[in-house]
């Protein structure tokens, strides 16, 4: 400007105009972002409700479609059903005569030509929007709202939090009892102790442990239990309450998955073995474990007892085998097979299949029971028979008795009562079985009035009245 001849003022009055003019741009372009803006969101409103009639349309559409395909499908079935009537008026004609038929064959080929007219389609109104729609039309519009006013972030499966599904978030006025973890360690080991209860070996082995710790603290194997040792894994892992009643003595695995539980000396609390000692010897009064500590005791017998059979002894002392062959010689001949009733003894339980506590023969349907225990004197000797109350006369006592299996409930038969009787007498044919079981009170007792023995049975022959008939 100055090689021009120009002023330094006029040079001045030129950068104004500039900066002026750059302003009033940039104020344009914000002005038209802003109305830009406006317009897009107004579009894609205005798009999404097009698409929202659009598809009401289709749905309308659609279901008149259906309607006529429906439409036409009844009267293809009309015709069908038209046409087999005709065939059948045919064959009928056929009988009389060839003429009638050719008459009657245009007939039919008018009525194909006489087609059902198709109903006219109506002209499309325009109908009111579903609920379904106007729900779609909103949550259409939200999403887009919110697109606008929130910036995605790219997932982070450290940050990602899944849907609760607690049972607080699922039912809030659900109330629920309080672990057991959570009570008080007295209460714990009560109710420990009251659920092993019925389990004898389990409440010994415990009741050992913890005087073995109470007597001998500082000695560390008693403070150790070794989980994958065999009397522990066979009575006390599987038993109701074992382990948690060692958990709330302070027992706890070092390491998670641990086949160990240890107890710290530091751990040791003379109030616990106190309460876990004195809950334990209460349990062992009770009626469940006296009666299970009986049938464990009668278990350990039947095991012994079975080991005596005959068919599994490798040799037998002189006077048992003299007694053996004594009852042997008693018995009836065997019947062969195919003849007479098979009779099977269990030694205690069924289930408990004691090594050599099954024996089986066959017997004739009148064959007496003496019969069957002479048998089963010779298998096993005198002291199944003594104990059941056969050899000592009416002041002996019978420990054990025989039962009837195959009655329900099982009850026992008087061998003294019954043993002349047959055995198609006592429902013992064409089968029987047997089982040698532990006398109640009121059957080692001698009161065989008591309720429980008059009881009607299951329907198997003479065996279904009550016990009290078969005299």
């Amino acid at each position: 400007m100055l090689l021009l001849g120009g002023s330094g003022n006029d040079n001045e009055d030129v950068v104004m105009h500039d900066a002026t003019t750059a302003q009033a741009a940039v104020s344009n372009t914000a002005a038209e972002g802003t109305h830009v803006r406006k317009h897009n969101d107004e579009q894609m409103k205005r798009a999404i409700q097009e698409s929202l009639e659009v598809n009401q349309l289709e749905q309308t559409n659609q279901v008149k479609d259906a309607e006529m395909i429906s439409f036409r499908d009844i009267e293809k079935k009309k015709a069908m059903n038209k046409k087999k009537k005709e065939k059948k008026k045919t064959e009928v004609i056929d009988l009389i005569s060839d003429d009638e038929v050719e008459d009657e064959k245009p007939s039919s080929k008018k009525k194909k030509e006489n087609k059902v007219p198709r109903p006219a389609a109506t002209t499309q109104k325009k109908q009111p929007k579903s609920a379904a729609a106007i729900n779609a039309g909103k949550a259409a519009t939200s999403r887009f709202n919110n697109n606008k006013t929130t910036t995605k972030t790219p997932f982070n499966i450290n940050n990602h939090k899944p849907k609760t599904t607690s049972l607080d978030y699922t039912h809030p006025n659900l109330k629920l009892p309080t672990k057991m973890s959570n009570k008080s360690k007295e209460e714990q080991i009560m109710r420990c102790a009251n659920r092993v209860k019925s389990h004898v070996m389990a409440v010994d082995t415990l009741l050992r442990v913890l005087t073995s710790v109470k007597t001998h603290p500082d000695n560390g194997k008693f403070r150790v239990i070794d989980r994958t040792n065999v009397n522990y894994v066979k009575y006390v892992r599987d038993a109701p309450g074992a382990e948690d009643l060692l958990h709330a003595m302070n027992y706890h695995s070092m390491l998670p998955g641990a086949n160990e539980l240890r107890l710290e000396r530091h751990c040791v609390d003379d109030i616990l073995l106190y309460l876990g000692i004195s809950s334990l010897e209460q349990m062992k009064l009770t009626n469940e474990y006296i009666e299970n500590k009986k049938q464990l005791a009668f278990h350990k017998e039947m095991a012994r007892i079975g080991k005596m059979n005959g068919s599994i002894m490798s040799s037998m002392l002189e006077y048992e085998t003299n007694v053996r062959l004594e009852y042997m010689s008693k018995c009836p001949t065997e019947p062969p097979i195919g003849r007479g009733a098979i009779m099977s003894i269990y030694l205690g339980n069924e289930n408990e299949k004691i090594q050599g506590g099954y024996v089986t023969r066959r017997f004739d349907g009148d064959d007496i029971l003496n019969d069957v225990l002479n048998w089963l004197g010779g298998c096993y000797g005198n002291e199944i028979l003594d104990k059941m109350g056969r050899n000592g006369g009416n002041n002996a006592k019978r420990e054990w008795c025989l039962c009837d299996l195959n009655r329900y409930p099982i009850l026992p038969l008087d061998i003294e009562k019954h043993g002349k009787k047959t055995l198609q007498f006592l429902g013992l044919f064409p089968s029987g079985k047997l089982g040698v079981r532990l006398s109640s009170d009121a059957w080692r007792d001698r009161k065989e009035d008591a309720l429980e023995f008059d009881i009607h049975g299951s329907a198997r022959g003479l065996g279904a009245a009550s016990r009290s008939m078969l005299h």
